[in-house]
């Protein structure tokens, strides 16, 4: 069945039951309101690139009743050292979602539009038709520009993110501490950006306590890349580091001084085919 003729219904049975809901803008604009009235941050912890260990993650979260957003290539699923359908659909069943990451994760400014279109495009038509309930799209390396932003909502996305535009000690200390609710531009949802800083417990507990401090009602949304034991790795972050982390996310969650939701759930919509 193509792509576009896939109802709601049918994604609804692999993903979880409110991201594709035809209802789901309207539990988008509950969830903000919550949010609002709650008083207290959102963390929204995404993973980016579809990496097998992303099974494992999705497991840890799971445990702790915590949810995240998942952004995959499906170009890349089931190629060695990345997570295979099944795996993906597992991780869909545990109530995570499953968003957009591109055919193969080129640095899409540096294409013409046709190419662009086609890396998110038939990148989140692919994702439909294995029944995921793609809402959700992130930037490989963040790269973005105008043209960027714009086709990747004209696929059919209700929201895309960014790597960067929030606070940073090193070198954006006068950006935002969290992101508004709604976020400002959905085509480039802002979000904390690790890359250089230690990725230890301490330094992520440090962007959500800046936010409980000064932030308010916002939204702090976490890129993360591989949880593995790689120092020399950038972007990896060390399991045991991670697992402090959404322990103590988890503890103050439950305290009902941060909220977690994913960010399809937050930004809300429904499920809409690709044009």
């Amino acid at each position: 069945m193509p792509a576009c003729l896939l109802t709601a219904a049918t994604i609804a049975g692999l993903q979880h039951p409110a991201a594709a809901t035809p209802g789901s803008a309207g539990l988008g604009q509950a969830a903000q309101q919550q949010a609002r009235a709650a008083g207290v941050p959102t963390v929204v912890l995404t993973f980016d690139d579809g990496t097998a260990d992303h099974l494992a993650v999705a497991k840890m979260l799971s445990r702790r009743g915590l949810k995240g957003t998942f952004y995959v290539s499906s170009g890349r699923l089931g190629k060695r050292g990345y997570l295979s359908v099944a795996a993906l659909r597992a991780i869909a069943k545990q109530g995570h979602e499953i968003g957009g990451h591109t055919l193969q994760h080129p640095h899409l400014p540096e294409m013409f539009d046709a190419a662009q279109q086609a890396q998110i495009c038939d990148d989140r038509r692919a994702l439909l038709k294995m029944g995921f309930a793609a809402r959700s799209f992130a930037y490989p390396f963040g790269a973005l520009d105008e043209g960027s932003k714009r086709i990747a909502m004209s696929c059919g996305y209700n929201s895309a993110r960014d790597i960067n535009g929030l606070y940073r000690p090193d070198s954006c200390r006068a950006c935002p501490v969290a992101e508004t609710i709604p976020p400002a531009d959905l085509a480039a949802v802002r979000a904390t950006s690790q890359t250089r800083l230690p990725r230890t417990a301490r330094t992520l507990r440090e962007f959500v306590t800046r936010a409980q401090r000064e932030g308010g009602p916002g939204m702090v949304t976490f890129v993360f890349h591989e949880i593995k034991n790689e120092p020399r790795d950038k972007y990896a972050t060390a399991p045991k580091e991670f697992a402090a982390f959404i322990d103590w996310v988890a503890q103050q969650r439950k305290a009902k001084k941060i909220d977690v939701r994913t960010l399809g759930d937050i930004v809300g919509g429904s499920v809409s085919p690709v044009p």
